[in-house]
């Protein structure tokens, strides 16, 4: 009978070190979810900002890229 071993820190790192074109790919994708989230998050925060503020002409604008 084989005991089920249980992976050592570093066994279970080991994947970084022999893959490591499928570690630079995944934090490649990781940064560029990350930059995606704080675009997004900064537009939604400059837009209640200015929609917020006092004495405002603020006009809500879509941004579906359809003209007038």
């Amino acid at each position: 009978m084989n005991p089920q071993q249980t992976p050592t820190p570093q066994s279970a790192l080991r994947i970084f070190t022999r893959h490591p074109r499928l570690t630079l790919s995944g934090f490649a994708l990781l940064g560029i979810g990350l930059g995606i989230r704080h675009r997004a998050r900064t537009l939604r925060n400059n837009e209640l900002r200015q929609k917020n503020s006092e004495g405002s002409l603020y006009v809500s604008v879509d941004r579906s890229g359809g003209g007038v």
